[in-house]
């Protein structure tokens, strides 16, 4: 076994490995298994409502817990399978261990692993009817155990996870399911299944769900996705207020688990997809500022290769780019938009699929400050990133088109292969010319042809609203009249939309639908910022309705919502870095190196694992080959061992036979009390893990990176520590 892997098998290097403690507000939730440890019952009913909670990291870590205490316990390594149910590889080896410890587990626990297990069965390898297996065993779970109301309830969110992701089994009747949930609430009021039935009526009758939106957050206070999961369903209501509140406990409540544990924001399922759908749901309310804070909060975010990169489909750097862009536009904000992409906040990329949308916005911001000479550049670099489309498209066709080759598909089958290989690249291709001609047709207003800017505009990716007002000063009023009065129709609520339809039926003369349109923005002004654009141009149209200079009116919570408790009492709204575990120890001259004698600087960590890992020797040398690159970064480097203070010469000499020292300090912590303070230790195993650190001269975590192998990207390393130590220092 490597140092730092687990001696249990592959899976277990991954997820946590740190111990795990008992949660309050987890949920009123139980399966009674069988366990020698005397917490067991404990930690694996916490695990259980952690998994209704979708808290799977979490949930993994309780179950891992009960298995270092009782190793024969059965449902521990099921949980452990369940909390990996979308990771199917990792769930089969978990289940397999299960399934070598069922000859004492009862009737009931086998019952469970048998249904994990076929369903994780490559036999039949049509996923559907292995989908359609797994329900027939929950609905045998239900028939032999009527009083496990579990069963009853991980029947309903399988029924609704098939339903939704391919290969789909529909659901044929919302209503059935929702009996089969109200089953479960007749015998547990508070049980976390209404989280199932917030997504079970998400998308086909919002209100079937309130009661469940309501009551969700306090069957399980400690989980931060059961406060985020009402905001679904009053973002489906236009109910923005109540959804944006949920959606900050959600937050404050994440940012409160990481600070304690010490957990970068990316590594919590659905924290990125809460916190950007929360900027999403403060731009619908209006609130400039905290929709654009929000965005820079996820973009300031710890980035790592593989928890948060722009790639990653729900990562905070990816979401909040392109909030960060929806905000900008959104809100007139045009001069901060050309400094924010000149800056790191908005960087340029050499990714159409991300560059794209910056381009874009540079342009519009350049077209509504009247630059001419800078739009015609932007269209420039435009036609620049078409190209880079195009030839990653031809790559990507030809590179497939090899591989088919060589594998010897047939000829029908290499065409659909090469087809499909560039479609990703085709779609960008496609994005990059509707930017081109709707940043042409800026142009073409800005030179006076309003009947080449009116045709552009026809196909334009502004918000609707925004595209009225734009129909406005081209002198199309009947376009922005049926533009705007679309995007407020119904029972729709949000703010922007409302203030351009103000804009448009003055402009159209119109002052009683006018009063109307104002009165229903009022409705949903709590939060709007007067100074700011829109807002901001309503005054004199507000003096001409004879409403008063502040129209905002106070939020008043609705009577269905129940008690809230004080949002600022569950934690920051943004993420915030950890303090760092104090240590002090000797180094390899004996001399005493603790944190506080690096207060006033950066610090670069680094926990190896002794001499003998030859892992952490090629991430030791490597660094010290790149040492003066993290000089010249102003990054000092020390790095924290495993090994006694005799021992340290031996790392020494795996660095230099001719005795050249190391060009930072090697510090002994043979008792390994410094990696079990900073998570770098495998606490269910006894056995230290490999770490990286990046702290910041008040001794605070920024990043992280903790495994099973040493962090070997050194060029990632030094340009994080810099991006990162700036954002913070300006705090």
């Amino acid at each position: 076994m490597e140092p730092g892997h687990s001696h249990q098998g592959h899976s277990f290097n991954d997820g946590p490995r740190q111990a795990s403690e008992l949660i309050k507000g987890t949920g009123k939730v139980t399966i009674p298994i069988k366990t020698t440890w005397q917490h067991g019952q404990a930690y694996f009913d916490q695990g259980l409502g952690q998994l209704h909670g979708f808290w799977y990291y979490e949930a993994e870590r309780s179950f891992r817990q009960i298995a270092a205490h009782d190793p024969e316990c059965a449902m521990a390594y099921w949980g452990m399978a369940m909390a990996n149910w979308e990771n199917p590889e990792r769930s089969k080896e978990f289940i397999e261990k299960a399934n070598t410890l069922t000859e004492k587990a009862g009737k009931h626990a086998q019952t469970y692993i048998a249904a994990q297990t076929n369903y994780l069965d490559e036999k039949p390898s049509d996923e559907k009817a292995r989908r359609q297996e797994m329900l027939r065993d929950l609905e045998n779970l239900v028939h032999e155990f009527p009083d496990d109301i579990e069963a009853k309830a991980f029947l309903a969110v399988r029924i609704w996870q098939f339903s939704y992701k391919s290969p789909q089994i529909p659901i044929n009747s919302h209503e059935a399911i929702d009996a089969l949930l109200q089953q479960v609430l007749a015998k547990e009021p508070m049980h976390p299944v209404h989280h199932y039935r917030i997504h079970l009526w998400d998308n086909r009758k919002a209100k079937r769900a309130l009661d469940s939106a309501a009551k969700l957050a306090f069957t399980a206070p400690g989980i931060a996705h059961m406060w985020h999961m009402p905001g679904h369903i009053y973002s489906k209501l236009h109910r923005y207020e109540d959804a944006a509140w949920h959606q900050q406990a959600s937050a404050r409540v994440d940012h409160a688990h990481m600070l304690k544990h010490r957990l970068l924001p990316d590594q919590i399922h659905n924290y990125a997809h809460n916190n950007e759908w929360l900027s999403r749901n403060w731009m619908n309310l209006g609130n400039r500022k905290a929709a654009f804070e929000m965005a820079k909060s996820l973009l300031a975010n710890p980035r790592h290769p593989k928890l948060n990169s722009v790639e990653g489909k729900a990562h905070s750097y990816r979401y909040g780019r392109t909030r960060l862009i929806n905000v900008l536009e959104k809100f007139e904000l045009w001069d901060d938009a050309l400094e924010l992409t000149a800056s790191e906040w908005l960087e340029p990329l050499e990714i159409p699929e991300h560059e794209n949308p910056r381009l874009r916005l540079i342009g519009l911001a350049h077209f509504e400050l009247g630059n001419q000479k800078e739009l015609e550049q932007v269209l420039a670099e435009v036609d620049a990133l078409s190209g880079v489309a195009k030839k990653n498209h031809e790559e990507a066709q030809a590179e497939a088109k090899t591989k088919a080759e060589k594998e010897k598909k047939k000829p029908e089958e290499i065409e659909k292969i090469v087809k499909d290989a560039g479609k990703k690249q085709g779609h960008q291709i496609d994005r990059i010319k509707k930017t081109r001609a709707e940043l042409e047709g800026c142009l073409a207003a800005l030179k006076g042809d309003t009947d080449a800017a009116l045709k552009a505009l026809e196909k334009s990716s502004r918000p609707k609203h925004a595209a009225a007002l734009e129909y406005i000063s081209l002198g199309d009023l009947e376009k922005a009249d049926s533009l705007s009065k679309a995007e407020v129709s119904g029972d729709k609520r949000q703010a922007l939309p409302l203030a351009a339809r103000i804009e448009v039926l003055h402009h159209l003369e119109k002052p009683e639908e006018a009063r109307e349109c104002f009165e229903r923005l009022r409705k949903v002004s709590s939060q709007i910022d007067l100074s700011a654009p829109p807002f901001a141009r309503l005054l004199p149209i507000a003096r001409s309705l004879d409403f008063p200079d502040d129209w905002t009116l106070p939020y008043v919570p609705p009577s269905d919502f129940g008690e809230r408790p004080d949002v600022n009492t569950l934690g920051p709204i943004h993420w915030q870095p950890p303090s760092a575990p104090s240590f002090s120890l000797l180094d390899q001259n004996k001399d005493s190196v603790s944190l506080e004698s690096h207060r006033g600087k950066p610090l670069v960590l680094i926990f190896y694992l002794g001499y003998g890992c030859l892992h952490c020797s090629e991430q030791l040398n490597e660094i010290a080959e790149r040492i003066d690159d993290f000089k010249a970064a102003g990054l000092p480097v020390l790095a924290i061992s495993t090994d006694t203070l005799a021992e340290l010469a031996k790392s020494q000499s795996n660095y230099s036979e001719d005795g050249e020292a190391f060009p930072f300090p090697l510090v002994a912590d043979p008792t390994k009390a410094s990696f079990k303070a900073f998570g770098t230790h495998d606490d269910f195993e006894g056995a230290a893990l490999h770490g990286t650190f990046v702290l910041d001269p008040k001794g605070r975590i920024l990043w992280s990176d903790i495994a099973a192998d040493p962090f070997m990207d050194i060029d990632f390393l030094i340009k994080e520590s810099l991006r990162l130590l700036e954002l913070h220092a300006a705090e």
